[in-house]
């Protein structure tokens, strides 16, 4: 997260180095990806899903002039600081006013609203569900809390559709969706996919036949040593 030339790279949307993130999951894109996007004012942003909750992330450049509330279903690890709030509970319906923030960023939290999240990330009953459309409500809840002209920063896993029980991976018309009902003003969707020489940016086309890897089903890795998801949609959206 430190290498400025792979943070150039995400920022101009030119290729990545050979064997970038090769064994490693997809973070290794998510994240760059999104810090490479922040703007670098003084700003309000919401993590939609604590992904940024690590001290290494908290204290990276992108982040040194923002206030920050973490916003995520259960309890963890926290790093308090004047300047980072956390908030638990569920995203689809939050106690946060209106236009509130300037930047939103919800990194692979949208396919696990919804599912079985008793599985890795509480373990209340309430949250082993079955509702895969209950995603919208995350969307139309996230556009609410920004403010006139903020900017949303979506990351879902992407390829063929796949209901895992704790996540489902995201098709072509599950991210139209996401766009269609978050209605802004301005939408933009760039892809990576992964392959045995690491990631590397794609399009839509090419990644629309990738599977998960889905490590709580299977006992050992595939040839490409996949770690996670094979591809990722990348959504930048404006209110």
């Amino acid at each position: 997260m430190s290498d400025r030339d792979v943070i150039r790279r995400f920022r101009d949307k030119s290729l990545l180095p050979s064997k970038y993130g090769y064994r490693l999951d997809e973070r290794v894109i998510e994240l760059p990806w999104v810090l490479a996007r922040l703007n670098r004012a003084e700003t309000m942003l919401l993590d939609a899903g604590s992904a940024l909750n690590h001290d290494y992330l908290l204290s990276h450049e992108a982040l040194e002039r923002k206030t920050l509330v973490i916003v995520t279903l259960a309890p963890e690890q926290t790093f308090p600081s004047p300047s980072v709030s956390y908030l638990y509970g569920d995203l689809r319906k939050t106690i946060i006013k209106s236009d509130c923030f300037d930047e939103i960023v919800s990194i692979s939290t949208l396919e696990h609203v919804g599912m079985n999240n008793t599985l890795l990330y509480t373990k209340d009953q309430a949250f082993d569900e079955s509702s895969p459309l209950d995603f919208e409500a995350v969307i139309v809840e996230l556009k609410r809390l920004l403010k006139p002209g903020g900017r949303l920063f979506i990351t879902v896993p992407y390829g063929v559709y796949e209901n895992h029980g704790w996540l489902q991976q995201f098709d072509r018309a599950m991210v139209e969706r996401v766009q269609r009902v978050f209605d802004g003003s301005s939408a933009e969707v760039s892809y990576y996919r992964y392959n045995e020489d690491g990631w590397n940016i794609s399009t839509a086309e090419a990644c629309a036949d990738c599977r998960y890897f889905d490590i709580h089903r299977k006992s050992d890795y595939d040839p490409d040593y996949a770690a996670a998801a094979r591809a990722v949609a990348c959504l930048e959206l404006v209110k």
